[in-house]
Protein backbone atom coordinates (compact mmCIF):
# COMPACT_ATOMS: atom_id res chain seq x y z
CA UNK A 1 0.00 0.00 0.00
CA UNK A 2 1.45 3.38 -0.89
CA UNK A 3 2.79 5.02 2.34
CA UNK A 4 1.33 8.93 2.91
CA UNK A 5 3.46 11.53 4.36
CA UNK A 6 2.03 15.11 4.63
CA UNK A 7 3.42 18.42 5.13
CA UNK A 8 1.92 21.52 6.46
CA UNK A 9 3.09 25.04 5.22
CA UNK A 10 1.63 27.67 7.40
CA UNK A 11 1.13 31.13 6.85
CA UNK A 12 0.18 33.07 10.44
CA UNK A 13 -2.17 36.06 10.26
CA UNK A 14 -3.20 38.51 12.83
CA UNK A 15 -6.20 38.38 14.78
CA UNK A 16 -8.06 41.65 15.60
CA UNK A 17 -10.87 41.03 18.43
CA UNK A 18 -13.78 43.53 18.36
CA UNK A 19 -12.14 46.01 16.50
CA UNK A 20 -9.37 46.85 18.57
CA UNK A 21 -5.73 46.68 18.02
CA UNK A 22 -3.84 44.08 20.55
CA UNK A 23 -1.46 46.44 21.92
CA UNK A 24 -4.24 49.32 23.18
CA UNK A 25 -5.70 46.78 25.42
CA UNK A 26 -2.81 44.41 26.34
CA UNK A 27 -2.72 46.51 29.99
CA UNK A 28 -6.02 45.33 30.78
CA UNK A 29 -6.17 41.85 29.00
CA UNK A 30 -2.57 40.74 30.43
CA UNK A 31 -2.67 41.24 33.99
CA UNK A 32 -4.65 39.52 37.03
CA UNK A 33 -5.91 35.63 37.78
CA UNK A 34 -8.88 34.01 36.34
CA UNK A 35 -9.66 30.51 36.56
CA UNK A 36 -11.00 28.45 33.26
CA UNK A 37 -12.38 24.72 32.99
CA UNK A 38 -11.15 22.60 29.85
CA UNK A 39 -12.48 19.21 29.05
CA UNK A 40 -10.53 16.38 30.35
CA UNK A 41 -9.76 15.47 26.71
CA UNK A 42 -7.49 18.72 25.72
CA UNK A 43 -5.99 18.40 28.59
CA UNK A 44 -2.36 18.66 27.44
CA UNK A 45 -2.92 21.14 24.89
CA UNK A 46 -4.63 23.84 27.15
CA UNK A 47 -1.33 23.30 29.99
CA UNK A 48 0.59 23.98 26.75
CA UNK A 49 -1.47 27.16 25.86
CA UNK A 50 -1.14 28.40 29.20
CA UNK A 51 1.77 27.92 30.10
CA UNK A 52 2.83 29.77 26.95
CA UNK A 53 0.78 32.33 27.60
CA UNK A 54 1.77 32.86 31.18
CA UNK A 55 5.66 33.18 29.67
CA UNK A 56 4.65 35.94 27.67
CA UNK A 57 2.50 37.72 30.13
CA UNK A 58 3.96 37.17 33.50
CA UNK A 59 1.64 39.48 35.19
CA UNK A 60 -1.23 36.69 34.40
CA UNK A 61 -2.17 33.69 36.35
CA UNK A 62 -5.02 31.25 34.77
CA UNK A 63 -5.69 28.43 37.02
CA UNK A 64 -7.13 25.70 34.87
CA UNK A 65 -9.51 23.03 35.94
CA UNK A 66 -9.62 20.01 34.11
CA UNK A 67 -13.25 18.07 34.59
CA UNK A 68 -15.44 16.19 32.38
CA UNK A 69 -17.15 18.48 29.65
CA UNK A 70 -20.77 17.94 31.74
CA UNK A 71 -19.27 19.26 34.34
CA UNK A 72 -17.55 22.46 33.07
CA UNK A 73 -20.73 23.55 30.94
CA UNK A 74 -23.07 23.16 34.41
CA UNK A 75 -19.90 25.23 36.29
CA UNK A 76 -20.39 27.97 33.21
CA UNK A 77 -24.26 28.04 33.68
CA UNK A 78 -23.72 28.61 37.53
CA UNK A 79 -21.71 31.29 37.26
CA UNK A 80 -18.80 29.43 38.94
CA UNK A 81 -16.28 29.96 35.57
CA UNK A 82 -16.56 32.41 32.91
CA UNK A 83 -14.55 30.70 30.24
CA UNK A 84 -14.47 26.86 29.35
CA UNK A 85 -12.55 25.10 26.45
CA UNK A 86 -14.56 21.85 25.06
CA UNK A 87 -15.20 19.12 22.70
CA UNK A 88 -18.87 19.93 22.26
CA UNK A 89 -21.45 22.42 21.92
CA UNK A 90 -24.30 22.70 24.45
CA UNK A 91 -27.20 20.51 24.29
CA UNK A 92 -30.68 21.57 23.93
CA UNK A 93 -31.15 21.48 28.25
CA UNK A 94 -28.27 23.41 28.39
CA UNK A 95 -28.81 26.42 26.43
CA UNK A 96 -32.33 26.39 28.09
CA UNK A 97 -30.04 26.53 31.51
CA UNK A 98 -28.52 28.92 29.84
CA UNK A 99 -30.96 31.60 28.46
CA UNK A 100 -32.89 31.06 31.37
CA UNK A 101 -29.90 32.60 33.91
CA UNK A 102 -29.82 35.14 31.06
CA UNK A 103 -26.04 34.57 30.35
CA UNK A 104 -24.38 36.07 27.58
CA UNK A 105 -22.30 33.89 25.43
CA UNK A 106 -19.41 34.41 23.46
CA UNK A 107 -18.16 30.86 20.99
CA UNK A 108 -15.05 30.69 19.54
CA UNK A 109 -13.71 27.65 17.00
CA UNK A 110 -10.37 27.05 18.73
CA UNK A 111 -9.20 23.22 16.57
CA UNK A 112 -10.02 20.23 15.63
CA UNK A 113 -9.42 17.14 17.56
CA UNK A 114 -10.06 13.29 16.48
CA UNK A 115 -11.65 10.51 17.91
CA UNK A 116 -9.24 7.40 17.77
CA UNK A 117 -9.31 3.47 18.57
CA UNK A 118 -6.17 2.14 20.70
CA UNK A 119 -5.06 -1.11 20.95
CA UNK A 120 -2.19 -3.09 22.45
CA UNK A 121 1.07 -3.01 20.54
CA UNK A 122 0.82 -6.77 20.46
CA UNK A 123 -2.49 -7.32 18.85
CA UNK A 124 -2.11 -8.15 15.05
CA UNK A 125 -5.38 -6.22 14.18
CA UNK A 126 -4.82 -2.85 12.04
CA UNK A 127 -7.54 -2.21 10.14
CA UNK A 128 -11.73 -2.59 11.26
CA UNK A 129 -14.57 -0.89 10.07
CA UNK A 130 -17.12 0.99 11.53
CA UNK A 131 -19.24 -1.60 11.59
CA UNK A 132 -16.59 -3.68 13.19
CA UNK A 133 -16.36 -0.75 15.43
CA UNK A 134 -19.73 -0.59 16.54
CA UNK A 135 -20.43 -4.52 17.10
CA UNK A 136 -17.61 -4.40 19.29
CA UNK A 137 -18.38 -1.62 21.63
CA UNK A 138 -21.87 -3.17 21.81
CA UNK A 139 -20.74 -6.53 22.40
CA UNK A 140 -22.08 -8.30 19.79
CA UNK A 141 -18.78 -9.30 19.22
CA UNK A 142 -17.04 -10.76 21.95
CA UNK A 143 -14.34 -12.34 20.06
CA UNK A 144 -11.19 -10.94 18.46
CA UNK A 145 -11.51 -13.42 16.01
CA UNK A 146 -14.80 -12.26 15.47
CA UNK A 147 -13.54 -9.78 13.20
CA UNK A 148 -13.57 -10.87 9.64
CA UNK A 149 -10.79 -8.57 8.10
CA UNK A 150 -10.83 -7.91 3.94
CA UNK A 151 -6.96 -8.43 4.94
CA UNK A 152 -7.01 -12.07 5.24
CA UNK A 153 -3.45 -11.95 6.95
CA UNK A 154 -4.76 -10.00 9.79
CA UNK A 155 -7.59 -12.70 9.83
CA UNK A 156 -4.54 -15.43 10.17
CA UNK A 157 -2.59 -13.49 12.44
CA UNK A 158 -5.40 -12.65 14.65
CA UNK A 159 -6.35 -16.30 14.68
CA UNK A 160 -2.47 -17.19 15.79
CA UNK A 161 -2.55 -14.59 18.27
CA UNK A 162 -5.75 -14.80 20.58
CA UNK A 163 -6.26 -17.90 21.84
CA UNK A 164 -8.06 -19.01 24.98
CA UNK A 165 -8.77 -15.93 27.49
CA UNK A 166 -6.94 -14.03 25.51
CA UNK A 167 -9.50 -14.11 22.81
CA UNK A 168 -11.72 -12.05 24.82
CA UNK A 169 -12.08 -8.60 23.69
CA UNK A 170 -11.79 -6.09 27.02
CA UNK A 171 -13.24 -2.71 25.99
CA UNK A 172 -12.28 0.59 27.68
CA UNK A 173 -14.69 3.42 26.90
CA UNK A 174 -14.31 6.80 29.08
CA UNK A 175 -17.11 8.17 31.62
CA UNK A 176 -21.01 8.67 30.88
CA UNK A 177 -20.77 12.55 31.48
CA UNK A 178 -17.47 12.93 29.14
CA UNK A 179 -17.82 14.08 25.70
CA UNK A 180 -15.91 11.46 24.28
CA UNK A 181 -18.32 8.95 25.63
CA UNK A 182 -21.47 10.68 24.10
CA UNK A 183 -19.74 11.54 20.51
CA UNK A 184 -19.14 7.99 20.21
CA UNK A 185 -22.64 6.59 20.93
CA UNK A 186 -23.85 9.02 18.62
CA UNK A 187 -21.66 9.05 15.90
CA UNK A 188 -20.41 4.87 16.03
CA UNK A 189 -23.05 2.75 18.11
CA UNK A 190 -26.43 4.88 16.62
CA UNK A 191 -27.65 5.29 20.27
CA UNK A 192 -27.44 1.88 21.06
CA UNK A 193 -25.93 1.47 24.54
CA UNK A 194 -22.13 0.01 25.13
CA UNK A 195 -21.62 -3.35 25.88
CA UNK A 196 -22.34 -4.80 29.90
CA UNK A 197 -18.61 -5.58 30.11
CA UNK A 198 -16.98 -2.50 29.09
CA UNK A 199 -15.17 -1.11 31.68
CA UNK A 200 -15.26 2.66 32.32
CA UNK A 201 -11.91 5.00 32.54
CA UNK A 202 -12.07 7.84 34.92
CA UNK A 203 -9.21 9.88 32.63
CA UNK A 204 -7.25 9.20 29.44
CA UNK A 205 -4.24 8.41 31.57
CA UNK A 206 -6.37 5.24 32.76
CA UNK A 207 -7.65 4.57 29.49
CA UNK A 208 -3.88 4.76 28.01
CA UNK A 209 -2.50 2.59 30.71
CA UNK A 210 -5.52 -0.24 30.41
CA UNK A 211 -4.67 -0.79 27.19
CA UNK A 212 -0.99 -1.00 27.43
CA UNK A 213 -1.38 -3.53 30.21
CA UNK A 214 -4.00 -5.81 28.44
CA UNK A 215 -3.02 -7.33 25.15
CA UNK A 216 -6.69 -7.83 24.59
CA UNK A 217 -7.88 -4.03 24.91
CA UNK A 218 -9.48 -1.70 22.97
CA UNK A 219 -9.86 2.13 24.12
CA UNK A 220 -11.27 5.43 22.74
CA UNK A 221 -8.95 8.58 22.76
CA UNK A 222 -8.29 12.00 21.39
CA UNK A 223 -5.76 12.84 19.74
CA UNK A 224 -4.42 15.46 21.75
CA UNK A 225 -3.47 12.67 24.44
CA UNK A 226 -1.76 10.86 21.73
CA UNK A 227 0.24 13.49 20.63
CA UNK A 228 3.77 13.90 22.48
CA UNK A 229 3.69 17.70 22.04
CA UNK A 230 6.01 17.71 18.51
CA UNK A 231 3.87 18.24 15.31
CA UNK A 232 2.58 14.53 13.52
CA UNK A 233 4.24 12.69 16.24
CA UNK A 234 2.41 10.46 18.40
CA UNK A 235 2.72 7.80 21.24
CA UNK A 236 3.91 4.62 20.14
CA UNK A 237 3.38 2.50 23.43
CA UNK A 238 -0.26 1.99 22.14
CA UNK A 239 -1.58 1.45 18.09
CA UNK A 240 -4.11 3.37 16.30
CA UNK A 241 -6.11 1.46 14.12
CA UNK A 242 -7.07 1.97 10.68
CA UNK A 243 -10.90 3.25 10.34
CA UNK A 244 -13.26 2.68 7.47
CA UNK A 245 -16.39 4.13 7.69
CA UNK A 246 -19.49 2.20 6.10
CA UNK A 247 -22.42 4.80 4.87
CA UNK A 248 -25.89 4.37 5.78
CA UNK A 249 -26.17 3.42 1.83
CA UNK A 250 -23.52 0.55 2.48
CA UNK A 251 -20.64 2.26 0.60
CA UNK A 252 -17.35 1.73 2.06
CA UNK A 253 -14.57 4.52 2.23
CA UNK A 254 -10.90 3.79 2.47
CA UNK A 255 -9.40 2.93 5.59
CA UNK A 256 -7.95 5.96 7.29
CA UNK A 257 -4.76 6.03 9.71
CA UNK A 258 -5.40 8.26 13.12
CA UNK A 259 -3.24 11.08 11.47
CA UNK A 260 -3.21 15.07 11.87
CA UNK A 261 -3.21 15.68 8.43
CA UNK A 262 -6.42 13.18 7.53
CA UNK A 263 -7.82 15.17 10.12
CA UNK A 264 -7.57 18.17 8.68
CA UNK A 265 -8.17 16.92 5.46
CA UNK A 266 -11.64 14.67 6.69
CA UNK A 267 -9.87 11.54 5.58
CA UNK A 268 -10.18 10.08 8.82
CA UNK A 269 -14.24 9.86 9.85
CA UNK A 270 -14.35 10.68 13.26
CA UNK A 271 -13.47 14.18 14.26
CA UNK A 272 -14.53 17.25 16.23
CA UNK A 273 -14.54 20.82 16.94
CA UNK A 274 -12.66 22.10 20.29
CA UNK A 275 -14.66 25.52 21.62
CA UNK A 276 -14.05 28.31 23.44
CA UNK A 277 -17.03 29.67 25.63
CA UNK A 278 -17.03 32.93 27.54
CA UNK A 279 -19.69 34.37 29.49
CA UNK A 280 -17.43 37.59 30.49
CA UNK A 281 -18.06 40.69 29.21
CA UNK A 282 -15.71 43.63 28.13
CA UNK A 283 -11.94 43.57 27.66
CA UNK A 284 -10.95 41.34 30.67
CA UNK A 285 -7.73 38.91 31.16
CA UNK A 286 -10.22 36.40 29.30
CA UNK A 287 -9.79 38.80 25.80
CA UNK A 288 -6.07 38.45 26.16
CA UNK A 289 -6.42 34.66 26.86
CA UNK A 290 -8.85 34.35 24.24
CA UNK A 291 -7.25 36.36 21.45
CA UNK A 292 -3.83 34.43 21.84
CA UNK A 293 -5.70 31.51 21.64
CA UNK A 294 -6.51 32.08 18.08
CA UNK A 295 -3.68 33.94 16.93
CA UNK A 296 -0.28 32.99 15.54
CA UNK A 297 1.23 32.14 19.12
CA UNK A 298 -1.49 30.09 20.75
CA UNK A 299 -2.57 28.58 16.77
CA UNK A 300 1.42 27.39 16.67
CA UNK A 301 0.21 25.68 19.84
CA UNK A 302 -2.73 23.49 18.62
CA UNK A 303 -0.53 22.74 15.68
CA UNK A 304 2.31 21.41 17.51
CA UNK A 305 0.09 19.27 19.82
CA UNK A 306 -1.02 17.18 16.59
CA UNK A 307 -4.37 18.78 16.38
CA UNK A 308 -5.74 21.42 13.06
CA UNK A 309 -5.88 24.65 13.88
CA UNK A 310 -9.12 26.25 12.74
CA UNK A 311 -7.48 29.95 12.14
CA UNK A 312 -4.70 28.89 10.25
CA UNK A 313 -4.06 28.68 6.20
CA UNK A 314 -3.10 25.08 5.94
CA UNK A 315 -1.86 23.46 2.65
CA UNK A 316 -1.13 19.85 2.02
CA UNK A 317 1.30 18.20 -0.13
CA UNK A 318 0.72 14.22 -0.73
CA UNK A 319 3.55 12.29 -1.71
CA UNK A 320 2.99 8.43 -3.07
Amino acid sequence: MKSTIIFYIICFYSLLVSGCKFDEIKSIATTGSMSIDVDENIEPLMKAEITEFERLNPEAKINMKSTPTANAFADLINGDTKLIVVTRNFTEDEKAALLKNKLELKEYPLAVDGIGFIVNVKNPVTRVTSVDLKNIFSGENKLWTDIKSQNEEQNSEAKKFFKGPLNNIKIFIQRKNSATNKYFQDSVLKNLEYSNSAIVCSTSVQMLNSVRENENAIGIISMNWLSKGEQDTIDTTVATLRVSKVRENGIQEDFAEFHQGLLFNEKYPYRRTVYVFCTEQGIQLSTGFITFLLNTDGQKIVLKNSLVPVRTPVRTIQLN
